[in-house]
């Protein structure tokens, strides 16, 4: 059980869902509150640093959320390549059962990253947890330090940019073209 406040907690996964689908400088206060039904007194009691403070948490709450999908579809089979297709795979369904998904943080990520250093950390860290698990898997395959490092930046890359291509073609097949092909790049 979560000894975390509900208001609190309402505010930082209303601020994800937003972030994810719009964006940073789209996303204003008023309509966080208006969405999430909390009192504006409740946003700055919580977040005392305002929009900044509560998009940096909106962010490391995004981390942890994604972060046990990312386990839970490398972990559903010990080779990397069915692990990575089903990753694939799996966003995509979910993209076809409701549309209206948004990208993680890549929205985010790109506005802030040369205008707020606090948001851009925030927004590295979700990178490197993600990049640190795809490593992770690589290696207990059997790939090599080094390689399993750079198959991770790349997969990690392509994740963030097939779901990109998903938004604005209105469809999966990016994704699915990417599971699709992935055995290519794992040639040994």
């Amino acid at each position: 059980m979560s000894t975390e406040n509900p208001t609190r907690r309402l505010l930082i996964e209303t601020t994800a869902k937003l972030l994810q689908n719009q964006g940073y400088n789209a996303t204003g206060l008023n309509q966080i509150t208006q969405l999430s039904g909390a009192p504006k007194g409740s946003l700055y009691y919580h977040f005392p640093d305002g929009k900044e403070q509560l998009a940096c948490e909106a962010v490391s709450h995004t981390k942890k959320v994604t972060l046990a999908g990312l386990r839970d579809a490398l972990d559903a089979s010990p080779d990397a390549v069915v692990a990575v297709q089903g990753l694939f795979t799996f966003i995509a369904d979910n993209y076809d059962q409701d549309a209206d998904l948004g990208v993680p943080i890549g929205i985010v990520a790109h506005e802030t990253a040369r205008s707020n250093e606090n948001i851009r950390q925030a927004c590295c860290g979700v990178y490197h947890a993600w990049i640190g698990e795809f490593e992770k898997k690589f290696k207990s395959c059997g790939y090599e330090a080094e390689e399993a490092a750079d198959l991770a930046v790349v997969i990690n890359g392509m994740v963030e940019g097939a779901i990109i291509m998903c938004l604005t073609q209105k469809s999966s097949v990016p994704l699915r073209t990417t599971a699709k092909l992935i055995p290519r790049l794992f040639k040994r």
